[in-house]
């Protein structure tokens, strides 16, 4: 049937030679069946090599009689998930992005703060002022010992630097414990680090380990609570006034033991007792509660001991209005972020924020937009750090301790301008 059927398709009718004519119309008529036939072969062609790329396309997407359905499913499933891995990677990225900007926009704020609007825009007041002849001084003086000690500085209304302990006001115990330790000059983070946390400013330092940055938060925190000591005494449970937030256990011991030591030289001048308790992992929760159970001043703590014993009301931040991160970029990288983000959310007032790190990363930098009031940033190199050795040692210069090494804009000697004005040989706190 088959050849029949070509046959059939190849088969050319008879036409006799004697109407074989152009002008004949049976010549016309057989010459145009003809065209229609062959016209049609070419379309029924044309059809049937459509039909079998539709074919090919269908058998490649729908069932095989070959191959089983579970196989087909197999195989459409393996495409679908190739075709959908980079979407899904896409989309994973995206939503950690998000929550990123979540955690980072979250500003580090009380609840009762973020539920009020409360915006705080003035820094904290203390009763702490420079010797009246350092406020008299010029800018340019304050800009060639920064320049001098390589100290940078941002920010508003900056505090004028003092390159001694005695012009900081700090009581007579201290200065003698500073001279045992071999710390006769403070080194540069000190020099303007200190001044500027004893007048109450939110601070971001940006130092290394061994720049001296500790004496920067400890000793203002012991000038503090001995003032409030001294005004109230504190009742049990009562406490912290301030807190210390250090990464390591390490480091909270060793920043614990310099802040015991200084309250101790106070104590045997007779100044009222100062309590500081040490929170970290470790150690048994029922002594480090002894401390604060008899109202506790001071805190240092961890990050992970503190947030349990704020969860579980064992201590409260009711009071603490003063607040130092030390190392905030090593708490970050070693994911304390969202620990610190909760802490600050149980404060209950305004605090004094201190924020150290070593370097200056973008979270740093939304840690300090969020939580502190026009921050003052004092930026201590490489360069500057070289003298710090030198000052914290045996004197700068060949001056003793306590002789400033600058005139006031007088040109008067300064030793016998606090002579006369009394300002600076007392502790402020006295006043």
């Amino acid at each position: 049937a088959a050849s029949g059927g070509s046959e059939d398709d190849d088969y050319v009718p008879y036409v006799p030679s004697r109407i074989q004519s152009d002008n004949n119309p049976l010549f016309v008529c057989l010459q145009h069946n003809k065209m229609l036939r062959l016209r049609g072969k070419v379309v029924e062609e044309d059809l049937k090599d459509s039909g079998a790329d539709q074919r090919d396309e269908e058998e490649g997407l729908g069932p095989r009689s070959n191959v089983s359905l579970l196989d087909q499913h197999q195989v459409l499933k393996e495409k679908a998930e190739a075709r959908k891995e980079s979407a899904k990677e896409k989309q994973l990225k995206e939503e950690e992005k998000i929550l990123e900007s979540v955690a980072e926009g979250r500003a580090l704020m009380s609840v009762k703060e973020m539920a009020k609007g409360i915006i705080y825009d003035d820094p904290i007041k203390t009763s702490w002022k420079p010797p009246r002849y350092i406020l008299n001084m010029p800018g340019a003086r304050h800009d060639r010992v920064r320049k001098k000690f390589h100290i940078l500085v941002d920010g508003e209304l900056i505090p004028a630097p003092i390159k001694s302990f005695r012009e900081m006001k700090l009581p007579p115990a201290i200065l003698k414990g500073l001279k045992k330790k071999g710390i006769v000059h403070p080194t540069p983070i000190q020099i303007q680090g200190i001044p500027t946390a004893l007048a109450g400013r939110d601070l971001i330092g940006i130092a290394f380990t061994g720049s001296g940055k500790t004496l920067v938060f400890t000793l203002p925190i012991i000038m503090f609570c001995l003032e409030q000591e001294k005004r109230l005494p504190f009742s049990k449970r009562e406490g912290p006034y301030g807190l210390i937030i250090c990464p390591s256990r390490e480091l909270a011991r060793q920043t614990h033991s310099i802040i015991e030591y200084y309250c101790k030289l106070l104590e045997d001048e007779g100044t009222p007792q100062l309590r500081c308790a040490l929170c970290i992992g470790g150690m048994s929760v029922k002594d480090q509660m002894e401390v604060v159970n008899q109202g506790v001043h001071m805190m240092v703590a961890t990050p992970g001991r503190l947030m349990d014993l704020l969860q579980k009301k064992m201590i409260s931040l009711d009071i603490c209005r003063y607040l130092s991160l030390d190392e905030a970029d090593r708490m970050i990288d070693m994911g304390f972020e969202e620990d610190i983000r909760t802490i600050f959310s149980y404060f209950k007032g305004q605090r004094q924020t201190l924020l150290f790190s070593a370097t200056m990363p973008k979270k740093i930098q939304n840690f300090a937009k969020s939580a502190l009031v026009k921050p003052i940033t004092i930026n201590v190199g490489r360069a500057g750090a070289a003298r710090s050795g030198v000052c914290q040692g045996g004197g700068q210069d060949g001056v003793p301790v306590g002789v400033p090494t600058e005139d006031a804009a007088s040109g008067a000697d300064v030793l016998s301008v606090v002579k006369r004005s009394g300002g600076c040989c007392y502790p402020w706190w006295k006043g």
